[in-house]
């Protein structure tokens, strides 16, 4: 006797819906996975490619790449094995811009964080220097030193000319602090400009200056030795926008390593953290402070974990709440 209904092997349009959904789920948390560490070109090994810094004679040994690879080892115990290389050429900003937007041969690379750059890019949202990007120091002339020794104040510094490079975030902050800017293309070209006095120093970040005249100690300029400017910046670890994964690690790595204590140990004991604090000298110079007025709200300027120095309460509002004398 047949039934008086038809059978069908055929899934209801719902249940075919909700497997839909759960797959695509799953392919997600998969992919997401994946992310945070990948093979590449048929290796045995996962690894993340991070580009080499442009003027650096030893990148393999710099800073930033020694922290990376050091956050990586310690996240391991959630994330599996993962080997951060260096891209094998070096790569001028706009392109390694370009290339993590694109999710093209780079997987993570360092910046200055800032707005703009968290329109195009996921941030990590910790401080991978101690905000030692926000410690500028100056390379200046090597006959230029009694100058400088004369300025006291913000009002002093405006008469003098900074050169910073084409598109960089620290030319919209000195200039809506009214510091001058001359821009150009590279860093090599700015040594040059400023040899030729088309300005009169070149503010850098603590950390970076030291690889810098290493690079050009051919020309003749020096790190100014009266001034500090401050102002909350900090150097971030940066992904392409899809790549949660990898910003998950790298941030759980970061937070694991500061507080375990093992960050502290490589910062205070890596040469160029070091010669960047001694360069410093905080205690000896005049420290001129000025605002931020692109610094990202995600950045904890009121966690102190995260700073060489704890910033003033009036920065930890915006970061741009400060009266010059």
């Amino acid at each position: 006797m047949k039934p008086f209904y038809k059978t069908s092997t055929a899934i209801p349009h719902l249940q075919r819906f909700t497997l839909l959904a759960i797959t695509l789920a799953l392919n997600f948390i998969y992919i997401s996975a994946i992310n945070a560490c990948e093979l590449v070109n048929n290796e045995n090994e996962k690894v993340l490619v991070f580009p080499p810094k442009s003027d650096s004679l030893q990148p393999e040994k710099d800073y930033i790449f020694q922290l990376l690879k050091l956050v990586l080892q310690k996240s391991e115990d959630k994330y599996g094995p993962c080997i951060a290389k260096l891209h094998k050429y070096k790569l001028p900003l706009a392109r390694i811009e370009l290339y993590l937007e694109n999710n093209h041969l780079l997987n993570v690379v360092a910046l200055t964080a800032n707005t703009l750059r968290d329109e195009r890019f996921r941030p990590v949202p910790i401080p991978i220097s101690k905000g030692l990007m926000g410690y500028r120091l100056f390379i200046i002339r090597n006959d230029a030193q009694e100058k400088f020794n004369n300025v006291n104040s913000l009002q002093d510094l405006q008469n003098f000319v900074a050169g910073q490079g084409i598109g960089w975030p620290d030319v919209d902050v000195l200039n809506q602090n009214n510091l001058p800017v001359q821009e150009a293309g590279s860093i090599k070209t700015l040594i040059d400009m400023l040899v030729h006095e088309r300005f009169d120093y070149f503010p850098r970040g603590s950390l970076q200056i030291i690889t810098e005249l290493n690079t050009y100690g051919d020309k003749p300029v020096q790190i100014e030795k009266h001034l500090v400017l401050r102002y909350p910046s900090l150097t971030a670890f940066y992904v392409n926008k899809q790549n949660e994964g990898l910003a998950e690690r790298l941030e759980y790595g970061l937070n694991k390593t500061i507080d375990d204590g093992s960050f502290d140990q490589f910062f205070f004991s890596h040469p160029s953290s070091i010669e960047a604090v001694a360069n410093l000298d905080l205690k000896n110079k005049t420290v001129l402070q000025i605002c931020n007025p692109i610094l990202p709200k995600w950045v904890p300027i009121n966690q102190n974990k995260y700073w060489l120095e704890p910033w003033p309460k009036d920065f930890q509002n915006t970061g741009c709440n400060i009266k010059h004398d």
